[in-house]
């Protein structure tokens, strides 16, 4: 009977190293979410919470499973080691290889944007041309257009001011009003 509680044990203590292992790869792609897009320092904080929270629940949850809630402070103990070993040995490299595989996308996504660009290119210069030649008459157009509004309005004006030096000119003269 002994037996068999020490092996639940171990497996126990092995099944909590794999959860420290998990809670390290998990936290790393956070990290690798974090290189790829900029946070702001409150969104870092509030993952960083979310993490930890789910971390304990996920945590909470094992030892609920397997050990029928009994907190046993060597459950903890073999999470905190297989984090460890986890962010000691495969952390680096997992990090170098995403790292990698990330600057492989952006490498390969900004060639696909440039080659997409040259045709955007040509339309736009083989569209510049009568779009250029349509500006230059519609410019011409509008200044014929304002040059006869400011004739017009020049008619009218001298044609009120001579309206109104008329009356001025009746009133004041001496032959009429005496």
């Amino acid at each position: 009977m002994e037996n068999q509680l020490v092996s639940s044990q171990a497996l126990l203590f092995f099944e909590c190293i794999k959860i420290g292992i998990l809670m390290g790869v998990i936290y790393d792609l956070l990290r690798v979410t974090r290189k790829i897009v900029k946070h702001l320092d409150l969104l870092v904080h509030i993952e960083d919470l979310l993490y930890w929270v789910g971390c304990s629940i996920l945590g909470f949850s094992i030892l609920y499973m397997h050990n029928y809630a009994e907190i046993r402070i060597f459950a903890f103990l073999g999470m905190i080691l297989g984090a460890t070993l986890y962010f000691l040995s495969f952390s680096l490299i997992f990090m170098k290889i995403v790292t990698q595989i990330i600057e492989w996308i952006r490498y390969v996504l900004s060639i696909v944007f440039n080659i997409l660009k040259i045709p955007v290119n040509w339309t736009i210069q083989a569209l510049a041309i009568p779009i250029g030649v349509a500006s230059d008459v519609s410019e011409k157009a509008q200044d014929k257009t304002n040059q006869e509004v400011r004739k017009l309005k020049r008619n009218v004006t001298l044609s009120g001011a001579d309206f109104k030096t008329n009356i001025y000119a009746t009133k004041n003269r001496k032959d009429i009003n005496d």
